[in-house]
C-alpha cells in the first residue's frame, strides 16, 4: 500500500500534514522577508540618543541609559527611538528617559558585564519617561493614557514608519 492509500484512508492525517507544511512555509516565509534591522542581533548592540530634542541622534551603548550621559555636545543625552518611512529621511519619533528609580535599576542591571549590550528589561519600562520632539512635558509611562500614543508607531499615508536601529 503506498502514501496515497494510506492519506485516502486517513483523512484527518492528510489535513494535518497539509496544515504544518502550510505553517512551515508561513514561518520560512516571514523569516526570509523581515527586516535585518529587526534581528534581535542587530537590535541587541546598542540605541539611539539625542542631545537637542531629537533634532540630530547618535548611536551609544545601552549601559548609558543607566547614568547621567552627554552627548558630544556636551549636553545631557537620552534615548531617542528613530523611525523612517520607506526610503524617506531617518527622525526621531519619540525620546526616553529614566526617572531616578528607573536608573537604579538600569544602574543594577548593567553593573553586571554580561549585560553591558543588552536592551533594558521590560520592568523598567514603567520608570521611564517619554515625549516628542517639541513637547515641553515629560510623560511618565505609568501614565498610559498620555504615554501610549507618544510611543506608537508613526503612520504616514496609511503606512507605519519602520524603526531604525544603530
Amino acid at each position: 500500500m503506498g502514501i496515497r492509500e494510506k492519506l485516502n484512508e486517513n483523512p484527518l492525517v492528510a489535513g494535518s500534514l497539509v496544515g504544518v507544511v502550510v505553517i512551515l512555509a508561513g514561518v520560512w516565509i516571514y523569516l526570509q522577508n523581515r527586516s535585518p534591522s529587526l534581528t534581535p542581533a542587530a537590535a541587541a548592540k546598542s540605541t539611539f540618543y539625542t542631545e537637542d530634542d531629537g533634532k540630530t541622534y547618535f548611536p551609544g551603548d545601552y549601559a548609558n541609559l543607566a547614568k547621567d550621559f552627554k552627548g558630544p555636545k556636551g549636553k545631557d543625552a537620552v534615548r531617542a527611538y528613530v523611525f523612517r518611512h520607506g526610503k524617506g529621511d531617518p527622525f526621531v519619533a519619540y525620546m526616553e528617559k529614566y526617572a531616578p528609580a528607573g536608573k537604579q535599576a538600569l544602574a543594577t542591571f548593567y553593573s553586571d558585564p554580561a549585560n553591558q549590550q543588552k536592551p533594558p528589561p521590560p520592568e523598567v519600562f514603567v520608570e521611564s519617561l517619554v515625549k516628542t520632539p517639541g513637547q515641553k512635558a515629560w510623560v511618565s509611562m505609568k501614565d498610559r493614557a498620555q504615554a501610549s500614543p507618544i510611543r506608537r508607531t508613526p503612520v504616514q499615508a496609511d503606512q507605519e514608519a519602520d524603526p531604525v536601529t544603530p
